[in-house]
Formats: C-alpha cells, structure tokens, sequence
C-alpha cells in the first residue's frame, strides 16, 4: 500500500520548496497530526505519542469492555454467535 501524503512529504527536506511541490503540505513536519486522525468523526483514528494512545485506549476498553464483553458485539455478531 502507498502511504498517503496528506501526513508526511517525500524523500525531500522537510518544508522545502521541491517537496511541497511533489507532496503539498508536511503536516508530520509542520507539528500537526495525520489528516486522516484530525478528520475522523468516530475518533477512531488516534496519532501522537504513544502514552498519550495507551492511555485512551486503556480508558475506553475500560469503559466499552473487550471481545465478546465490548459494547455492541452482540448486536454486530449476533448471527456467528448463533450457529
């Protein structure tokens, strides 16, 4: 898969004028998060550092549970769960 150039430029120096050009903004370089992490209306896409992450990953298994015990999995697999 091609890494998607909404998040970081190419080869190039960072905010240099030829990378623009290829690539347009390096938001990776710029201090902002991937696009696709800042545009997701689930919030299911996370970027940054990785405390950060574990730490809302850990507070929402907490509250949504895991596997089989997460919200909405009866509802999402009832079908599997039956045969």
């Amino acid at each position: 898969m091609d890494k998607c150039t909404f998040c970081a430029g190419g080869p190039e120096a960072d905010n240099s004028k030829e990378e623009f050009e290829k690539y347009g903004s390096n938001r990776l370089a710029e201090g902002k998060l991937p696009l696709c992490a800042e545009m997701c209306s689930t919030k299911s896409l996370l970027a940054g550092d990785g405390d950060v992450i574990a730490q809302i990953y850990k507070e929402r298994v907490a509250k949504r549970g895991y596997g089989s015990g997460a919200w909405g999995w009866q509802t999402a697999y009832r079908e599997s769960i039956a045969t």
